[in-house]
Formats: structure tokens, sequence, C-alpha cells
């Protein structure tokens, strides 16, 4: 007699469902942003790329390797993204995405997330940015 009534009884069902599904939203949020910190991380760091390579082409202020280096790093702090001088690569006169004669920026850096141990995140983000040389040359 016991046993059916404790089986008809649904008190508690609540908290149980809750137990059981509220692990998963968590990990679902958590994800999420993630993945959104991920994809706008690897944009920001595209735009930094690209300013760089435009930089080379178009301003002084980026006439040699370390000045476009260092025009890199603090775009970047700029967005609050830290970059470390090795993870930014500028090279000029390269053919880039069919276009010869091209600046060319290259930033890799890792990506540190506390669910990478799950292997849905990339452990580092790595982006290529091009900008023309012009024939006049380089400088305004």
């Amino acid at each position: 007699m016991n046993i059916l009534r404790l089986m008809r009884c649904v008190r508690g069902a609540s908290i149980l469902e809750f137990a059981i599904l509220a692990p998963l939203f968590i990990a679902m949020l958590v994800g999420l942003i993630e993945f959104g910190r991920a994809y706008w991380i690897r944009q920001t760091l595209a735009e930094v790329a690209f300013h760089t390579a435009r930089c080379m082409a178009m301003d002084t202020a980026c006439a040699n390797q370390a000045q476009s280096v260092a025009f890199a790093v603090a775009r970047a702090s700029d967005y609050a993204i830290s970059i470390t001088p090795s993870a930014v690569a500028p090279t000029s006169g390269v053919s880039c995405r069919g276009q010869a004669n091209s600046h060319q920026v290259t930033i890799s850096t890792p990506f540190l997330s506390p669910i990478a141990s799950f292997g849905f995140l990339p452990e580092s983000l790595q982006v290529t940015a091009c900008f023309p040389v012009f024939s006049s040359g380089s400088g305004t």
C-alpha cells in the first residue's frame, strides 16, 4: 500500500527535473558566451590585421616592420585584446589573395577559455589581411 502511494506522489518532481536539466542549460549558456567571445576576438583581430596592412601601404607610421608590429599591438589594446609582438607577422611585396605586390599581416594568438578542455573551441586564433601596394609608393 505504501509503495503504491509513493508511486502516485508527484511532490519533488519539479526539483528533480530541474536538477537534471540545469547543468545542461548552464553548459549551453557558457558555451554560447565562449563561442561569441571567440568570434568577437577573431573579428577584432581581422580588423587589426587589415588596418595594420593598410597603415603599411598608406602611412609613414608603419614604415618598417617594428613600427607595423607596434601599431598592431596598440590597435589591439584599444579593443582590450592583449597580443604579443611575436604574434604579429607583417610582410611586404607578397601575392595575397590574387593581388600581386601586397602588404600582408598575419596575427596568430592563443585563445584561452575555461571550457577549452572540452574540445569545442579552437586553441588558437589566426587571421590574415592584405592591402595592395600602390604604384605611386607608400606614404602620403
